[in-house]
């Protein structure tokens, strides 16, 4: 094995496993998803569930048997992703309600959020592509965790709008927002 693929998940930063070509992270993966995994559980950053969430669909999960997905994957990074969108929506929704105009820095944080949520939302969408195009059949309990944390999402996100442009409609107080 060459001196490059003998580099853990745990001496490489999240940044040098970004850069991985497909061949190490094939052959990496058994050894390298656990790690992403434990950083994944104890990490408490939105930023970093983010990019190690990104990593592992992106560049890992091409490589995994889709008769474990579910085992090896989805049961472990799904529910902390829908929790993690969920504490986003919260904070999306509160910080909403102290938005002015003359508030930039609000403005700044909701943007901020809304482009978290947008990369959650990629990388679900990176996991649904990956079990569609998926030549062979998939059972459903190989992928349960999957269906249920997107549908989740999408039913929250339109509850939030709904209640949000109910609210604006009532309170004859116009939310700006400025996009960047």
């Amino acid at each position: 094995m060459s001196q490059e693929g003998a580099v853990s998940a745990s001496a490489a930063s999240l940044e040098e496993l970004a850069r991985w070509p497909e061949e190490m992270c094939r052959r990496e993966l058994q050894s390298v998803l656990p790690r992403l995994l434990s950083m994944f559980e104890h990490s408490d950053d939105w930023s970093e569930h983010i990019q190690i969430l990104k990593i592992t669909v992106q560049m890992f999960l091409p490589h995994m048997n889709h008769m474990t997905l579910e085992q090896t994957l989805f049961s472990q990074m799904l529910p902390k992703t829908v929790k993690l969108f969920d504490n986003m929506m919260y904070e999306l929704t509160n910080q909403a309600r102290e938005l002015s105009s003359q508030n930039l820095e609000i403005q700044a944080t909701l943007r901020n959020i809304l482009q978290t949520m947008v990369q959650v939302l990629g990388a679900l969408t990176g996991c649904v592509q990956h079990v569609c195009a998926t030549q062979e059949s998939i059972l459903l309990e190989h992928i349960h965790s999957l269906p249920s944390s997107v549908i989740h999402v999408v039913k929250s996100t339109f509850v939030h709008c709904k209640s949000q442009t109910f609210f604006r409609l009532f309170s004859r107080r116009p939310i700006p927002f400025k996009s960047s």
